[in-house]
C-alpha cells in the first residue's frame, strides 16, 4: 500500500484510471445515445467489444495494492500490452469490417492473452520468484504476441485504406472530391496507441506508467462526455461503408442480379453516352450524375463498371480524360499543362500530372518528348 507522497500520487492516478474505465463499461453496456437507439447494432457494431475492453481494465486492481513494486509493475504493463493490442484489433475489425468473431474463435484468438496474463500474475502470489530471467523470458513472449497482433492490425489498416479508396473510386472521378471521412482520418490511431503502450512496457517505469494512466484517464473522461452529450449529432457507420451497404441492398432488390448479357448491354449504353456527350470532360463528374442520366440502378451500374476493363468509375472517367489529353497534346504541343488539364476535365495541372503518370507510366512532358 502507499507509504510516501509519490506512491500516493501513483495510487490515486491508477485508482482514477480504473474508476473511469468501470464507468466507461457501465456507459457502453447500459446507455445508448438518442441518435443510435433505433438501430444500435448497425450504427455502433463495436459496442460490445468496447464495453468488454473497458471492463478488462480491472486487471489493474492488483497493482493498487502493490503500487510501484517491480513484480506488480511488470505484471500490469505486460498485461496492458496484450489487452490493448488484442482488443483494439477486435474493435477495429468489428467497427470497420462489420465482422464480430464467434465466441469460440474469439477465445482462441485471445488465448495468448489469457496464458500470459496467468504467467504475469504468478510472481504476485509468490508461486514463482520475480527474477531477471523471468522478466527477460516474459518480455520476449509478450513482445512476440504483441508484434503478431500488430502485424494483423497493420494488415487491417491497409485493407481499410484500400476499401475506402475503392468505395471513393466507385463514386468520384476527381481525387479532391474523395470525402475525408472517419475511416481515413484514424487509420493510424490504433497503431499509435498500441505502440505507446509497448514503449511503456519496455521502459517499465512507475512514473511512466503514471503518465500513461493520466493520458488514458483524460481520454476516458472525454469519451464519456462525448457519449453523454445531449446535442450529439448522429454519426452513422463511416459513410464509405454505409454506401457499400446501401449498394448491396439495392443489388439484392426484387430486380434480381444482372446477367452477363444485361451487363454487356448496360456497359455499351454507358460508354456510348459518356463518349458521345463527352461527359468525362465535366469537372467533378460523379457516379450519381451518371445514374440520373441513364435512369438506372446505381448498384447495377457499379457492378457493370467493376466487371469492365476499367474496374472502377474513377478509372473509367480518368482513362477517357487522359486519352483526350493525349489528343490535345498531339494537336497543339505548345499548350501549357494547366490548359491541357482544364480542357480534359481535370481541376488542376497537378491532378492531371499525377493521373497521367499513373495511367501512362510516364509524365505528360515525357510523353511529348517521345512523340
Amino acid at each position: 500500500m502507499p507509504h510516501d507522497m509519490l506512491t500516493w500520487v501513483m495510487f490515486s492516478v491508477n485508482l482514477t484510471f480504473i474508476v473511469t474505465n468501470l464507468y466507461g463499461w457501465l456507459l457502453k453496456q447500459f446507455f445508448v445515445p438518442e441518435p443510435y437507439r433505433e438501430n444500435i447494432v448497425e450504427l455502433y457494431p463495436a459496442r460490445r467489444s468496447v464495453a468488454a475492453f473497458y471492463l478488462l481494465q480491472l486487471f489493474e486492481v492488483p497493482y493498487l495494492f502493490m503500487v510501484g513494486q517491480p513484480e506488480a509493475l511488470f505484471y500490469v504493463n505486460g498485461t496492458a500490452l496484450l489487452v490493448f493490442s488484442s482488443f483494439i484489433l477486435v474493435m477495429v475489425r468489428s467497427y470497420f469490417f462489420l465482422q464480430t468473431p464467434k465466441a469460440g474463435k474469439l477465445l482462441l484468438f485471445l488465448l495468448p492473452v489469457w496464458l500470459c496474463w496467468i504467467a504475469l500474475m504468478l510472481p504476485l502470489f509468490g508461486i514463482i520468484s520475480y527474477s531477471r530471467d523471468y522478466q527477460l523470458i516474459m518480455t520476449c513472449v509478450a513482445m512476440a504476441f504483441f508484434l503478431g497482433y500488430m502485424a494483423l492490425l497493420d494488415r487491417f489498416r491497409r485493407q481499410l485504406v484500400q476499401r475506402v479508396r475503392a468505395l471513393d473510386e466507385d463514386e468520384y472521378s476527381n481525387e479532391e472530391d474523395f470525402p475525408a471521412k472517419f475511416a481515413r482520418n484514424i487509420k493510424w490511431l490504433p497503431l499509435v496507441l498500441c505502440l505507446l503502450v509497448a514503449v511503456n512496457f519496455l521502459l517499465n517505469d512507475p512514473v511512466v506508467k503514471m503518465v500513461r494512466d493520466i493520458v488514458f484517464t483524460v481520454l476516458n473522461v472525454w469519451f464519456a462526455i462525448y457519449t453523454l452529450n445531449p446535442h450529439r449529432k448522429l454519426k452513422t457507420l463511416p459513410q464509405e461503408l454505409q454506401m457499400e451497404k446501401e449498394a448491396a441492398v439495392e443489388g439484392s432488390s426484387s430486380q434480381g442480379p444482372l446477367s452477363e448479357e444485361q451487363r454487356n448491354t448496360l456497359e455499351t449504353k454507358l460508354l456510348e453516352l459518356i463518349k458521345s456527350e463527352k461527359l468525362y470532360l465535366q469537372d467533378h463528374l460523379s457516379m450519381s450524375d451518371l445514374v440520373q442520366r441513364m435512369n438506372t440502378n446505381k448498384a447495377y451500374l457499379s457492378k457493370t463498371i467493376a466487371a469492365s476493363q476499367y474496374g472502377s468509375f474513377y478509372q473509367l472517367i480518368n482513362t477517357l480524360r487522359i486519352e483526350h489529353a493525349c489528343q490535345v497534346l498531339r494537336e497543339d504541343p505548345s499548350l501549357k499543362m494547366e490548359q491541357v488539364a482544364l480542357a480534359s476535365g481535370f481541376s488542376s495541372g497537378s491532378a492531371f500530372s499525377q493521373v497521367f503518370k499513373r495511367i501512362k507510366g510516364i509524365s505528360p512532358s515525357e510523353y511529348l518528348r517521345e512523340k
